[in-house]
């Protein structure tokens, strides 16, 4: 299995994603300084290691799922990729 490098920056939608909460509820995080964030042109982007910081290590199959491929797995069956 190869590994997905782990980005530096996160996006509003994945770290939304990654904390199941709404868009906005992160720029409120990033206002009260619970997680890092910064704006990059008109996007926000939002450091890895504060929202590892807040709920741990990020499991490297969400970074597979967010570019595309998405991955099913069940026990004793072999990896199945299928295309978005």
């Amino acid at each position: 299995m190869t590994q997905v490098p782990q980005p530096l920056l996160l996006t509003v939608k994945e770290v939304a994603k990654l904390l199941r909460i709404h868009r906005p509820k992160v720029y409120d995080l990033i206002k009260a300084g619970t997680i890092e964030g910064f704006k990059l042109g008109s996007d926000w982007r939002v450091k890895r290691e504060s929202v590892e910081k807040l709920i741990g290590e990020i499991p490297e199959d969400f970074f597979a799922s967010s570019k595309g491929a998405k991955k099913l797995t069940t026990p004793g069956l072999a990896q199945v990729k299928l295309a978005s």
